[in-house]
């Protein structure tokens, strides 16, 4: 399979597709993206519940409890997002291709014998971030990376707490500049290689080779699609706040536990929309940066998983 490389401007192409995705099929691709996201939260609520059991009632957590919590939930929700991505992405493929299908096939990679690479390619991921962790380490510190801990734990607590800097400035900007080209290739590779082995059958490895090549042929392209997005999804959901201030403050006159629930299906469902869009941009760099499967053999096994 070859990597073609294309114009910086498809990135933008990228994104006017995406926002268009669900129109063949809108009930199977909204509805997959719903599936998607409730899978995601119960596998959440399963990954942390030994361990939040036992914290019941405590309303601050020490360092050692939030990394306790946060690394099975890191863990799970890793492995699983490759499969449940592939399973959006499938659906996404047969709705462009006129096919049926429907909201459940989100599941169709775990019985297709798919399920063990695209959890490979999470168990890749957590590699791939521990080694990151470790750089980071060696390079700043460990008590750099601690205070960092503290002060993300703090942020999330709703606390103020200035981030720690390493003492010397240029490292600081060589630190900064090595977190963003491993967050670059690290969402690349997901959103790349999971499409590869989901639609072009490709192996683990392969996925990844040529993940990896058409992250860097192809920087431009993933650049702009990435900015158009983060634009995008600041100006919605600043539109989104105002929208909901409104229809709280008219539910609220109802009753303020009605405006609580309609608060929540607005951003559940504008998190729905964000989610279709980021992985239909996805499916669409896919299908212009790789040779997509054209022999019989390709078409009669999507058929079948339809």
């Amino acid at each position: 399979m070859n990597v073609r490389k294309v114009p910086v401007a498809q990135g933008v192409e990228w994104m006017k597709e995406a926002v268009n995705i669900g129109r063949r099929n809108p009930r199977a691709v909204f509805g997959a993206a719903v599936l998607f996201l409730c899978t995601l939260y119960l596998a959440s609520v399963l990954a942390v519940l030994p361990v939040a059991s036992r914290l019941q009632g405590r309303s601050e957590l020490s360092l050692g409890e939030s990394i306790a919590v946060g690394i099975p939930l890191f863990v799970v929700l890793t492995l699983v997002m490759p499969v449940l991505l592939a399973g959006l992405i499938h659906v996404m493929h047969e709705a462009e291709h006129g096919r049926p299908t429907r909201a459940r096939d989100l599941f169709a990679a775990f019985g297709h014998g798919r399920a063990r690479p695209l959890m490979t390619l999470g168990l890749v991921q957590i590699v791939f971030n521990l080694a990151c962790v470790a750089v980071l380490v060696l390079l700043t510190g460990p008590d750099y990376w601690t205070e960092s801990m503290k002060a993300l734990q703090g942020a999330l607590s709703g606390h103020y707490v200035v981030p720690p800097e390493p003492e010397h400035p240029a490292l600081l900007f060589f630190v900064q500049l090595l977190q963003l080209a491993f967050n670059y290739f690290s969402a690349a590779l997901m959103l790349l290689c999971v499409p590869l082995i989901a639609l072009s059958n490709v192996g683990i490895v392969e996925s990844l080779r040529l993940g990896f090549r058409a992250s860097v042929v192809n920087l431009g392209a993933n650049l702009l699609a990435s900015l158009v997005f983060v634009v995008g999804f600041v100006i919605a959901a600043v539109i989104v706040t105002l929208i909901t201030a409104v229809v709280v403050g008219i539910a609220s006159l109802i009753h303020p536990a009605f405006a609580a629930f309609v608060a929540l299906a607005v951003w559940a469902a504008f998190a729905v929309i964000v989610l279709v869009v980021l992985v239909a941009a996805s499916y669409y760099a896919w299908r212009d940066m790789f040779d997509a499967p054209t022999t019989a053999a390709a078409d009669t096994r999507m058929q079948i998983e339809a």
